[in-house]
C-alpha cells in the first residue's frame, strides 16, 4: 500500500472519532469546565503515549522548541480559543468558522511560499465550504454575529494552521515520539488554566450514574479522541502531506450527521443531501490535482 493511501486511511479513521467527539465533550460541559475536560483528556492521552512508548528522542535545540509550540498550538491554544469563544458565540458560528481551516492552511502556505496554488484547488475549498455551510446551517440561515466569541474561533483556526505546518516539517521525525512529546506539552501549558477553574470543583454533586457517565466520556476523549486521534493524524500529515490531511476536516460535520442519522433516527433533508455532495465534490477537486 502506497504511503499517501496509507495517510489517508488513517486521516478518515481520525475524522470519524473526531466526528464523534462532540457528544462526549457536550455530555462533559454539564458537569465540568472547559479547561479542566481539556487538561483531563490530555493528560490521560500523555500517560497512555508515554506507556506505549518510553523511547527517547534526542532532539536539536531547534526541533525542542518546535515541539513545545507545537503542543502550545495544537492543544493549549485551540482548545481553550475554541472553549472560551463557546461562551460568547453560537456552535454554528463556531462550527462554520473552524471549518475555513484547510481555506487558510491553503492560503498560508502559498504566501510563505510566495507562489499561489493551481485554482482547481481554490474552487475545491470554495465548493466543500459552501457544502459544509449547507451540513451545518441545515436550510436555516440565521447567523447571529459575535465579534468577540467569532474572533476568538478564529483564533483556534490559525493555531490549528500553524500546528499543522510545524508537524509537517518534523516529519523526518518519529511520529509517536514527537506527539507524545508534544502531548506533554501542550497537557503543561494547560495545566494553569485547569487550577484556577478546579478552585470551584465540586465532585460530591456527581451521582454515582453522573461519575460512571464522566468517567465514559473522558477516556473516550483521552484515549481515542486525544492519544489515538493526534497520534494517527500527525501519521497521515507525514504519510498523505499537511494539505490532504487538513481537507479531511470538511467531512466532519458529514461524520456527525451519519452518526446522528444511525444513533438518533433524524433523517437528513435536501440541504444536508445536497451539502454532502458538495464536501465529497469539493474535496475531489482539491485532490485531484
Amino acid at each position: 500500500m502506497e504511503d499517501r493511501t496509507k495517510g489517508i486511511l488513517y486521516m478518515l479513521m481520525v475524522v470519524a472519532i473526531w466526528g464523534f467527539s462532540f457528544v462526549a465533550t457536550k455530555i462533559l460541559l454539564n458537569y465540568l469546565d472547559p479547561a479542566i475536560i481539556a487538561f483531563t483528556r490530555f493528560f490521560i492521552a500523555t500517560v497512555l503515549l508515554f506507556a506505549i512508548c518510553r523511547k527517547r528522542e534526542t532532539y536539536s535545540p531547534d526541533e525542542k522548541i518546535y515541539v513545545a509550540i507545537a503542543g502550545f498550538l495544537g492543544i493549549t491554544c485551540y482548545y481553550m480559543f475554541e472553549n472560551v469563544a463557546l461562551t460568547f458565540t453560537t456552535a454554528t458560528n463556531s462550527s462554520l468558522i473552524s471549518a475555513t481551516v484547510p481555506v487558510f492552511f491553503l492560503l498560508t502556505l502559498d504566501v510563505l511560499r510566495k507562489k499561489f496554488s493551481i485554482p482547481i484547488k481554490y474552487i475545491g475549498a470554495f465548493v466543500a465550504f459552501v457544502g459544509v455551510a449547507l451540513l451545518i446551517l441545515n436550510g436555516k440561515f440565521n447567523l447571529n454575529l459575535n465579534p468577540l466569541g467569532d474572533f476568538l474561533m478564529f483564533g483556534s483556526v490559525f493555531s490549528w494552521v500553524f500546528y499543522t505546518m510545524i508537524i509537517d516539517r518534523m516529519g523526518s521525525r518519529n511520529i509517536l515520539i514527537v506527539s507524545r512529546d508534544l502531548t506533554l506539552s501542550g497537557t503543561a501549558f494547560l495545566l494553569p488554566f485547569a487550577l484556577y477553574e478546579a478552585q470551584d470543583l465540586r465532585v460530591d454533586i456527581f451521582s454515582q450514574n453522573d461519575l460512571l457517565v464522566v468517567i465514559a466520556a473522558i477516556l473516550y476523549l483521552g484515549v481515542f479522541c486525544s492519544a489515538l486521534g493526534f497520534l494517527f493524524w500527525n501519521k497521515a500529515i507525514h504519510l498523505a502531506g499537511s494539505s490532504t490531511t487538513t481537507n479531511g476536516i470538511y467531512l466532519l460535520p458529514l461524520v456527525t450527521i451519519i452518526g446522528d442519522s444511525i444513533i438518533i433516527g433524524n433523517v437528513p433533508n435536501i440541504y444536508v443531501m445536497i451539502g454532502a455532495v458538495l464536501v465529497l465534490a469539493g474535496v475531489y477537486l482539491s485532490e485531484r490535482s
